[in-house]
């Protein structure tokens, strides 16, 4: 019985984890897109150095928890984002209105993040 009940608390507890992993990435990546959101806006009414800016401050957040998403986000996703967020600051610093095309690519991606971590009828079966 100590050993069903201890498999029933280690259960319990990946399930909690898994839970409170998937809250914290949706505010992490709901953060970022919300200042890519702004800046893209600042973009579309031609104030790309408030635009520059606020890509700056979302790659800030990204970069800030580096040590989380180098253990629960593969590699590929990482680097995906993190080239997205060079390409859109090089854009904006060169030829801002050609960054405009890219919000939406580095916003998708960046919101799949959590997408692909969320538990779903689909994902469970």
């Amino acid at each position: 019985m100590k050993r069903e009940l201890f498999a029933a608390l280690l259960l319990l507890a990946l399930l909690a984890g898994g839970a409170a992993n998937t809250r914290f990435l949706d505010g992490f990546t709901g953060k970022i897109c919300g200042t890519l959101a702004v800046s893209e806006a600042s973009c579309r009414a031609g104030d790309y150095e408030r635009a520059l800016s606020l890509a700056d401050e979302a790659l800030g957040i990204w970069r800030s928890r580096e040590a989380y998403t180098g253990v629960f986000i593969r590699h590929t996703e990482i680097d995906a984002v993190t080239y997205g967020f060079r390409d859109l600051i090089s854009a904006l610093e060169a030829e801002p209105e050609s960054a405009l095309a890219m919000y939406s690519g580095l916003t998708g991606h960046v919101r799949s993040l959590y997408e692909m971590e969320r538990v779903t009828a689909a994902s469970v079966f």
